[in-house]
């Protein structure tokens, strides 16, 4: 890897989802090339499962101001408890999940829709969160001395909107982790499945690299998934993109320890 390829940014991108007897090409690029091409890749994830679903729903409620004047029924929270005149649901294109019920004492894991990456449930008593990062169990009484309503919470939209920027950050660090560990993991795993006549197989740094690359089309092919509600069932796309992975490690290993048999 101490020469670097000539190869552009952007062909990167399409040797690594679709031409994996091409990665010793890639492998002869520099770290920081390597570096660069992870963070434009985890920003694009990150963009299209968050980023637009967001957008394209925050558009059709008119803005979350509009959403909390107009949209919402009358609700408070006072007193360390939740009051509302009738129930809100609603999702986020088929991906976030938010139910507020006054009715409800207190949410529990077991009230979760597995279906939803990501859920917001807020009873009388307790807000109950699920993102990437984990379950949190809010409760309420915490903040007793917290008054909130319509229109305070509409006049916190800038502060909303703040935290929706920091919330972003998160989800790249825990998409970037989760990608790098699925990487790791692919490259452990198939690390001895070529092997030149002498036994030599690749190194555990190329073997990163090869499956950090060969996870890229499948990795993007999961966020369209998301974004568009879940069009393909989660765990059969899991499985055939877990063996078309392997396949593309495969290849792409040959290409490294025997780059002339694949010519």
């Amino acid at each position: 890897m101490e020469q670097d390829s000539k190869i552009g940014f952007w062909e990167q991108y399409v040797i690594a989802c679709f031409r994996p007897s091409k990665y010793n090409e890639l492998l002869k690029k520099k770290k920081n090339n390597f570096v660069v091409y992870l963070f434009i890749l985890i920003l694009f994830l990150v963009f299209i499962e968050s980023v637009i679903p967001f957008a394209a729903w925050n558009t059709s409620v008119g803005g979350l101001r509009n959403l909390f004047t107009e949209g919402l029924p009358a609700f408070s929270v006072a007193d360390g408890q939740y009051h509302s005149e009738a129930p809100i649901s609603f999702t986020i294109n088929g991906v976030i999940r938010v139910r507020a019920d006054s009715g409800v004492e207190q949410f529990k894991k077991s009230d979760f829709d597995e279906k939803y990456a990501e859920e917001f449930l807020i009873g009388k008593t307790n807000a109950l969160v699920k993102t990437p990062g984990g379950i949190q169990n809010i409760s309420l009484s915490e903040f007793a001395s917290l008054k909130l309503d319509n229109r305070s919470l509409a006049e916190a939209v800038p502060a909303i909107y703040s935290f929706l920027i920091f919330y972003l950050f998160l989800l790249l660090g825990i998409k970037a982790v989760q990608f790098l560990f699925t990487a790791f993991m692919f490259g452990l795993i198939c690390r001895s499945s070529v092997r030149t006549k002498d036994g030599k197989v690749v190194s555990m740094k190329e073997s990163f690299y090869i499956a950090s690359y060969a996870r890229t089309l499948f990795a993007i092919l999961a966020s369209v998934n998301i974004a568009l509600g879940y069009m393909f069932d989660s765990m059969m796309l899991v499985m055939i993109s877990a063996m078309l992975t392997i396949g593309f490690i495969i290849r792409a290993e040959a290409s490294v320890l025997q780059p002339d048999a694949l010519n």
